[in-house]
């Protein structure tokens, strides 16, 4: 097996997998937490989200990473058909948005993890509350463009 083959297949399980956590955040975690007491719901963010954070930093990296290892092997030649051309503008709309994406993640999310820990250390319900409704948001917002970069990823990718 190449080694491009390697990143490649790397790439792709870790962007699906990354995916695949906003999917279950989204359509699992949330309404699970929604529907829970507030001191329930304040202990079961503090015992879950934290590892879900870490988790999508990690696969969001890997995936950035590998990504633009793929990209320089592939285009270093020639970066002008990143901007020259339909697929390759796709790609890199897509790519600049996996990478503010993944700054998300390495910025906002430890902001989240904090409000997290310490309305769970101080068993502050309305700070828990806040969070919750953060949480009602921004992974809705998180899965449309991931969803998005993933499409024009597939398209990019394939075009050009």
């Amino acid at each position: 097996m190449s080694e491009y083959l390697m990143i490649r297949w790397v790439h792709v399980i870790a962007a699906t997998a990354w995916f695949g956590e906003v999917v279950t955040i989204n359509f699992v975690l949330i309404p699970a937490l929604v529907r829970l007491p507030r001191p329930e719901a304040t202990r079961f963010l503090a015992a879950v989200f934290p590892i879900v954070f870490r988790l999508a930093s990690v696969l969001s990296a890997v995936a950035v990473l590998s990504g633009a290892t793929l990209a320089w092997q592939r285009y270093g030649a020639t970066p002008e058909v990143l901007w020259t051309t339909t697929y390759g503008r796709l790609f890199s709309v897509g790519a600049t948005l996996g990478l503010l994406l993944t700054g998300f993640h390495f910025v906002l999310e430890p902001r989240l993890d904090s409000m997290i820990c310490t309305a769970a250390a101080k068993g502050d319900l309305e700070l828990s509350d806040k969070v919750i409704r953060l949480l009602c948001v921004v992974p809705r917002v998180g899965l449309v463009v991931i969803g998005g970069v993933l499409l024009m990823m597939m398209i990019g990718a394939r075009g050009m």
